[in-house]
């Protein structure tokens, strides 16, 4: 079944670059994305994005694990943010 998936690329070039794909959710957990210096960077994390589909944390080899942890705090505290809307 297609999806709608989000790629956020943590680290190297294009850190904090969003992309948005259709994609089968059952093949997306292998998903790999090529940068703009060549490196590929590979899945580290999936946050549920709603009803929309999911959000993917893309690990570039050049990112370091304070930008790892940043993102997903940014996305943790997106998704409470949501959800408090949501209920109210």
């Amino acid at each position: 079944m297609k999806q709608l998936i989000e790629c956020i690329i943590v680290g190297g070039p294009q850190h904090g670059l969003i992309s948005r794909q259709l994609s089968d959710t059952e093949r997306a957990a292998s998903l790999a994305l090529v940068t703009d210096d060549g490196q590929a960077c590979s899945v580290a994390a999936c946050r549920p994005a709603g009803s929309a589909g999911h959000r993917f944390i893309l690990l570039h080899p050049q990112a370091t694990g304070q930008q790892l942890t940043a993102m997903l705090a940014a996305l943790n505290s997106h998704i409470a943010s949501v959800c408090a809307t949501v209920a109210a």
